[in-house]
């Protein structure tokens, strides 16, 4: 990880790239992160990538931005080594994404996994321009349609702050049993203040209780890199036309709503 700090410190090395020498005030060797300060961030950042592209047979760039500083970063971000971005963070608690900015960083980048979005969302966001990443993560969601959610062609999705009810999910699930969805793994919905209602979360959906033969306790979720282990000893479970296990249980504060590909995991 390359870090580049706001507030100026001494130079205590620097590396040379294609003759180009690049100050650096920090680096720790075993944890593979160098810092450098933000002056050279648009002189240092190219040199670096297109150097890393360049020796290894593919590189894969997660790009995390903050979009205050959106408007200086246009400039830099039209060099084609932006283009390699597997992953991408939009960064700001209290500012607001609108329909250009996301259109903009998304075709600078082109981010091929999967994208976060730490902001809020505009009024008039067009939530339909990311529901094709295979991971996505939108804390403050906001007020996505339901059709939207219904069309949703991740394999993890993490939601939080929606204005989905129960009988919203009751939809969405029913969708799902139809055969939609496909490529679905998991919907994380976060920002339930108490246990939904079954009755109308569930309603005319065919479940039973956990049931240790048919599927393990414990799924398994990988969004990037580390793997996390939901307990689903109090899920309900059911069935899609084509016989595709899924479980939803409540915890706390989010509803899970997991397909099975291995019904007992390791």
């Amino acid at each position: 990880m390359i870090h580049f700090v706001q507030t100026p410190r001494p130079v205590v090395d620097q590396i040379k790239v294609n003759n180009v020498r690049i100050n650096v005030c920090e680096k720790n060797a075993s944890q593979k992160v160098i810092h450098c300060n933000s002056n050279q961030f648009g002189y240092g950042v190219v040199h670096i990538l297109t150097h890393l592209d360049k020796i290894f047979y593919r590189i894969d760039i997660a790009l995390g931005i903050e979009l205050n500083t959106l408007n200086a970063m246009r400039g830099l971000l039209c060099h084609p080594i932006f283009s390699k971005c597997s992953y991408l963070q939009f960064r700001g608690e209290n500012e607001t994404l609108s329909n250009e900015d996301c259109e903009y960083l998304l075709e600078k980048t082109q981010p091929t996994t999967g994208i976060t979005i730490f902001s809020k969302l505009s009024p008039d966001f067009d939530y339909k321009k990311i529901l094709h990443f295979s991971r996505l993560r939108v804390p403050n969601l906001g007020k996505m349609p339901l059709e939207d959610l219904k069309a949703l062609d991740s394999v993890v999705a993490n939601l939080g702050n929606h204005q989905f009810t129960e009988s919203d999910i009751n939809e969405f699930l029913h969708h799902w049993i139809e055969g939609n969805n496909k490529k679905l793994r998991r919907l994380k919905l976060d920002g339930f203040n108490e246990a939904p209602d079954w009755d109308i979360l569930l309603k005319d959906i065919v479940y039973t209780e956990w049931n240790p033969k048919g599927r393990g306790r414990y799924y398994k979720s990988k969004y990037t890199h580390e793997v996390e282990t939901i307990d689903c000893e109090d899920g309900k479970d059911f069935r899609n036309k084509d016989g595709q296990l899924a479980t939803v249980v409540f915890h706390s504060e989010f509803l899970d709503f997991l397909v099975w590909n291995d019904r007992f995991p390791e």
